[in-house]
């Protein structure tokens, strides 16, 4: 047992989960390769997408007096939460596989605390990720349209799906344990978050069964709320929308540990 997980075990709750975050966030660090991949994929994404799905835009069922840049840069900001979210799942099964969650289990440390932490990491990096994807996407013409508030209300959609994607992938992590076929999961995962919405092109242009899956995906609401801020036009609805969807599934993610300790008594009997 580490000096350092034995201290975080004497430390009251607070403390434990300060110290838990600050370890993600020097996890992170001393990866520079990962960090910069994380950072900077979804700008390369940016300006490839921004470039090949262009003559999107003068489709029929693209919204009029609007450019493409401006379509995408929201909907990208939501992409890159869910494909940063893989990496809570790998990051999670590193640690199950360097035996950290073993040493935690010796401590006196409430078991939410890891998975907490872990989110907060990940509201940190996208908080990041955000400010150099706006900064790409100005480069690229984008011009925000919304208020202050939209501003703010789009952050705290953000943070909301962060959050909701760091506990789905890092339930993930939890469960298979297994960096390697994580991340193989997670992408399975992603990708129908990520394209089954309306990240890329209007939901209405899609075939029926897709639109009906993704008035279901978290993703395709908070991309929709997210572009409405950033063109000035959302709702309290919107907004509303994609924080309960989010929450919605964060709540469900998050349930599940809970439901499998109930469960197993009961199967033991």
């Amino acid at each position: 047992m580490t000096a350092t997980t034995t201290a975080i075990g004497r430390s009251p709750i607070g403390s434990q989960l300060t110290a838990l975050t600050v370890r993600n966030l020097r996890t992170s660090a001393r990866v520079p390769q990962l960090l910069m991949f994380s950072l900077t994929m979804p700008m390369a994404m940016l300006v490839l997408f921004s470039q090949v799905f262009r003559s999107v835009a003068a489709g029929p069922g693209f919204p009029a007096g609007i450019s493409y840049i401006d379509f995408l840069t929201p909907a990208m900001l939501a992409v890159s939460t869910v494909m940063a979210g893989t990496n809570a799942g790998v990051s999670a099964a590193i640690d199950h596989t360097n035996g950290l969650y073993d040493r935690f289990a010796a401590l006196p440390i409430r078991a939410m605390l890891p998975g907490v932490a872990r989110t907060l990491n990940e509201v940190v990096f996208t908080l990041a990720r955000a400010a150099l994807l706006g900064i790409a996407a100005v480069a690229l013409g984008f011009d925000f349209h919304g208020s202050p508030v939209d501003a703010v209300a789009a952050v705290v959609v953000l943070v909301v799906l962060a959050g909701a994607m760091s506990a789905l992938f890092g339930l993930i992590g939890d469960r298979l344990r297994r960096p390697d076929v994580v991340q193989f999961a997670g992408m399975m995962v992603m990708m129908p978050l990520m394209f089954v919405s309306s990240a890329f092109a209007p939901i209405e242009t899609m075939p029926g069964w897709m639109q009906a899956m993704a008035t279901v995906n978290p993703v395709a609401h908070a991309a929709d709320a997210l572009r409405g801020h950033v063109l000035g036009t959302a709702t309290v609805g919107d907004t509303a929308t994609a924080l309960v969807a989010a929450i919605g599934l964060w709540a469900a993610v998050t349930a599940v540990p809970v439901l499998t300790r109930l469960v197993r008594p009961t199967r033991a009997r």
